[in-house]
């Protein structure tokens, strides 16, 4: 089963699969991870898109961080889809403390720009791992795959 984490910049993807993680055994990957699979972009990606496509269709779970849109074209037909959403206020936050120093102008610009660019994605759940107990969300996470 494959279960797609989607959402822009410090939403509580990782954290989210973390949780997940703690619940069953599961494969994580990240944005363009895939890479390491062949030094060819496009192989890799093939490669990437059949591990999912296998992995939907066996009994091991594999999480796919998805960072940039265009990396939903991977996902296999009926894998579950999760849309991670934050406020701005919380990723302008979390993303301060992951550079460690205040944001500049320029930086919270960029997140204002970004923010809700997953927002019409298409998904089957709709969360904000930021904003609860993320161990009853990786719960309803494993109930909608069938665990």
């Amino acid at each position: 089963m494959v279960i797609a984490l989607i959402g822009g910049r410090c939403c509580g993807k990782s954290a989210l699969a973390k949780a997940i993680c703690e619940k069953v055994h599961a494969t994580v990957y990240t944005g363009r991870g895939y890479q390491e699979l062949a030094s060819d972009e496009l192989v890799a990606r093939e490669r990437f898109r059949r591990l999912l496509a296998e992995a939907q269709e066996a009994d091991e779970y594999v999480i796919y961080l998805v960072t940039e849109k265009e990396q939903q074209e991977l996902l296999p037909l009926g894998c579950l889809r999760v849309l991670c959403k934050a406020t701005l206020k919380t990723v302008k936050a979390r993303f301060a403390a992951q550079m460690g120093e205040p944001l500049t102008p320029a930086m919270s610009a960029m997140l204002e720009k970004q923010h809700g660019n997953f927002d019409s994605c298409p998904h089957m759940m709709a969360l904000d791992p930021t904003g609860g107990d993320i161990d009853l969300l990786a719960v309803e996470i494993l109930e909608q795959v069938g665990l």
